[in-house]
């Protein structure tokens, strides 16, 4: 359950840095090119999060479950 949760976190904080990252372009602070990086570079970092948990998760129900 808490691992769900985090998971969902993780996925808001992407959710929030890509929101970002398109304001800043629509006030031309980013371009496009730079947008589009920062977002890969945002979604690997999440997808590096949520592995973490997973692995975590993982290794405490093996933990509980003997």
């Amino acid at each position: 359950e808490l691992a769900g949760k985090a998971r969902i976190a993780g996925r808001n904080g992407r959710r929030g840095g890509m929101g970002a990252l398109k304001q800043d372009e629509n006030k031309k602070e980013i371009s496009e090119d730079d947008r589009k990086r920062s977002e890969t570079e945002v979604q690997k970092i999440t997808d590096a999060v949520i592995a973490d948990i997973d692995a975590a998760a993982t290794s405490k129900e093996k933990e509980i479950l003997g």
